[in-house]
């Protein structure tokens, strides 16, 4: 069942129900009143002819019940009267019929308040009443048919029902119409959806037209869905054409070298200078293929990365012992010109490792351009976030190469014939601050250095809850 559907025949039963709940307290309602409107009738019969019965003070002729014929002016259908004695003795019958009084009857109208009981037969109805008037105790027995309040009674019955009848199919059809309405943009949603595929998830995206209801967020979700779909399919897709480009180069090599070392026999000292020659190119490689597989996690969703609280003085120092085992000759100098007295300061929420070869790549950058192969690093603390300066004495670069570092394989000209690179590390760099919601810039001033400031906030990141 679908739900459409659904949701019509939900309603149809919920307003059937109510209806009929309506209906049947309407009839109930009405048969009370029909029946204590017309009981009412019968004790005024009663008790007029008890009335008239003592006021005469003596046993009823059929002048008194001329008079009480004269005097009552409602008339009963098929009316019957009996009158009883202190002893259940027959003192008067309308029909002249020898009819008695039951003791079960007698016995609670002499014990019961008020002294009156109703019975009902078939159709007919009956009340017994219990009077007391001048030392003179009477029961009177009065019933009738009330043909006519029973037959309307059942004609509002007929019109309930099928009023309610036709208000259920009325229902129904309304139901489904307006379900329909509602669920239109879910149909529209869906029919979008299936117009997406790989070729056109980068262009298509679901549209709903009013925004504040349920389809409309629905449709939104869906869409930063699709964006968390297509971001991992570029990164997925930029991975692979990189790596096959990057790593080309270097197996060719490595290939040739082989090659070139076969073709005849060779001291061992030939044999030693090539395999080193082989190891630099596959710790390039190593570093390469490490770069990549980082390059991938930071460009991944942040929500799926790690991160718990850690120093940043500690990771820089983590970073500094690391540059000096890679590189013999590199230094680098890190100052704290403010440090804070308070340690929770020194406190972030990050990725370790992430964080750490961002630092790393930032070091290693600098020392590799600058003269006297040392990186300055300087740390600021703010209440909001911390700041981090990386500086170097290098070459500096050109204002046209400024806007294009951070992009991945990019490599300026005075960086192409200085040093030998990938240029992957910064855009890896980059790629690392912005998972964990900061900011990296650049400023430099050529053959006298550059530095890239670092700001990473104080911000509650999406991975928190994945290591504490």
């Amino acid at each position: 069942m679908n739900i459409r559907t659904r949701l019509a025949f939900l309603f149809a039963i919920l307003v059937a129900t109510l209806m009929l709940a309506f209906a049947a307290g309407i009839y109930f309602l009405t048969a009370d009143y029909r029946e204590n409107e017309f009981y009412e009738r019968l004790r005024e019969k009663a008790s007029l002819t008890a009335q008239l019965l003592f006021e005469s003070n003596q046993q009823l002729s059929s002048q008194t019940l001329q008079r009480i014929d004269r005097q009552d002016s409602t008339l009963l259908l098929d009316e019957q009267l009996s009158i009883f004695g202190p002893q259940r003795n027959l003192l008067y019958d309308s029909r002249n019929r020898k009819v008695t009084l039951e003791e079960k009857i007698f016995r609670e109208l002499k014990q019961g308040r008020p002294r009156e009981l109703r019975k009902q037969e078939n159709d007919r109805e009956y009340l017994y009443l219990l009077i007391r008037q001048r030392n003179r105790e009477i029961v009177v027995s009065v019933s009738a048919i009330d043909r006519y309040g029973l037959s309307k009674l059942n004609f509002l019955l007929l019109i309930l029902l099928a009023g309610w009848a036709t208000s259920v199919g009325v229902i129904v059809f309304s139901g489904w119409i307006f379900a329909g309405n509602a669920l239109r943009p879910n149909t529209d949603v869906i029919q979008q959806v299936e117009k997406i595929n790989v070729e056109t998830l980068d262009t298509r995206r679901v549209k709903a037209g009013n925004e504040k209801d349920e389809i409309f967020q629905l449709a939104a979700t869906f869409n930063r869905m699709l964006s968390r779909l297509q971001q991992s399919f570029v990164v997925q897709k930029s991975f692979v054409s990189n790596a096959s480009h990057e790593l080309r180069t270097p197996l060719t090599i490595m290939g040739g070298q082989i090659e070139v070392a076969l073709l005849q026999d060779r001291l061992a000292g030939e044999y030693r200078s090539i395999l080193k020659s082989l190891l630099e190119d596959v710790r390039e490689m190593t570093d390469l293929a490490n770069d990549l597989l980082d390059l991938a996690q930071a460009s991944s969703d942040v929500s799926t990365l790690a991160f718990k609280t850690a120093r940043i003085d500690e990771l820089l120092l983590q970073a500094e012992a690391e540059l000096l085992k890679k590189h013999g000759g590199y230094d680098a100098v890190v100052d704290f010109p403010e440090a804070p007295e308070e340690e929770s300061l020194f406190e972030l929420k990050v990725n370790e490792r992430l964080l750490k070869n961002a630092f790393l790549n930032l070091m290693e950058n600098a020392c590799k351009f600058s003269d006297d192969k040392k990186v300055y690093v300087r740390v600021f603390f703010r209440p909001d976030a911390i700041r981090l300066e990386f500086a170097d004495k290098g070459i500096g670069i050109a204002d046209t190469d400024l806007p294009y570092v951070f992009e991945p394989f990019y490599r300026s000209e005075n960086a192409r014939l200085f040093s030998t690179g990938h240029g992957i590390g910064l855009h890896l760099t980059r790629k690392i601050v912005e998972a964990h919601q900061g900011e990296i810039t650049v400023g430099s001033v050529l053959r006298l250095g550059t530095t890239f400031t670092v700001t990473l906030p104080r911000t509650r990141l999406p991975g928190d809850a994945k290591q504490k």
